[in-house]
């Protein structure tokens, strides 16, 4: 992320207010394209839940309506409120790097430029610093998946690992730096990819890693490289089913999935999909809602 674009003072928020949480992924999918940003809290003392969806740009109101709207027949009933504001000029990327602190989950240690605590001796140090990309490894989904290739290659390692939605490019340095090995990253986001590839520079891993901008696994040179051994999909649950049927012609046999960004009452809808397409669970860990799928391609 540039200097420039983490003071820019014209950032607008959608904040949505809805009864509940479990909806919550459906209505960050429908922002998701929209949006530079999300993020969402419960509200206390109620079950409802605050979404908020950040733009570069003011966005239109009946546009935001009809993309919410279009989620499902009868969802408006759903919505508490729905604010469009401009935000008041702060440097957010600083304030957020801030509250940040180290994360260390099993090998890795996770951490911020502003975190002057020295890694652990025998920990693997990944740098990622709060920007325009999803990953800094302090979501729930980004623990699982790390925890998930920890449990995966205890004695062994895969051989040709690729990270679908890539976002920060945190779960592709963890492989190369883990591991020692080439590793294959996409997501649809362009400045995603651009955050990636400079994250990749810092941790001194760009010559492992090879990033694309790619919808799922469709780009030709992710192609290329198929079949892998080790598909990860740290995204939501929605576009995961979608790609169901991607990620089965890209896995080598009895290769591993591990799939996150799965909400707890999502997971038998997802899980349904890919039992359906010769996949079977390995495992399921949950953290604060959040699950985190390990599956194997039958044999």
């Amino acid at each position: 992320m540039t200097q420039e674009s983490s003071q820019n003072p014209n950032i607008w928020e959608i904040v949505v207010e809805i009864p509940s949480r479990q909806r919550l992924a459906d209505f960050e999918a429908a922002l998701e394209n929209i949006t530079i940003g999300l993020s969402s809290f419960e509200v206390p003392g109620t079950p409802n839940w605050r979404l908020t969806g950040y733009c570069a740009d003011e966005p239109s109101r009946p546009h935001v309506e009809s993309l919410l709207l279009g989620t499902r027949k009868g969802i408006e009933n759903e919505i508490s409120s729905l604010e469009i504001r401009l935000v008041e000029e702060r440097d957010w990327v600083a304030e957020t790097e801030q509250s940040l602190g180290p994360i260390h989950v099993g090998p890795y240690f996770v951490h911020g430029s502003h975190v002057t605590t020295l890694p652990p001796t025998d920990s693997i140090a990944i740098r990622i610093d709060a920007g325009m990309a999803f990953g800094t490894g302090n979501h729930e989904t980004t623990r699982g998946c790390l925890r998930a290739i920890e449990q995966l290659y205890i004695e062994d390692s895969p051989r040709n690992p690729v990270d679908v939605g890539t976002g920060s490019g945190i779960l592709a340095i963890a492989l190369a730096k883990r591991f020692g090995i080439r590793v294959v990253a996409g997501d649809n986001d362009p400045v995603a990819i651009e955050v990636a590839v400079e994250n990749a520079r810092i941790n001194r891993v760009s010559e492992n890693i090879s990033f694309h901008v790619s919808e799922g696994l469709n780009d030709v040179a992710i192609q290329a490289s198929v079949p892998f051994d080790l598909v990860i999909a740290n995204i939501v649950a929605n576009p995961l089913i979608t790609m169901t049927g991607e990620i089965l012609e890209a896995i080598a046999p009895e290769g591993h999935v591990i799939l996150s960004g799965i909400l707890t009452e999502q997971v038998e809808e997802v899980l349904s999909h890919y039992q359906q397409h010769e996949f079977m669970l390995v495992d399921r860990a949950n953290e604060n809602e959040w699950e985190t799928l390990i599956l194997s391609k039958k044999g």
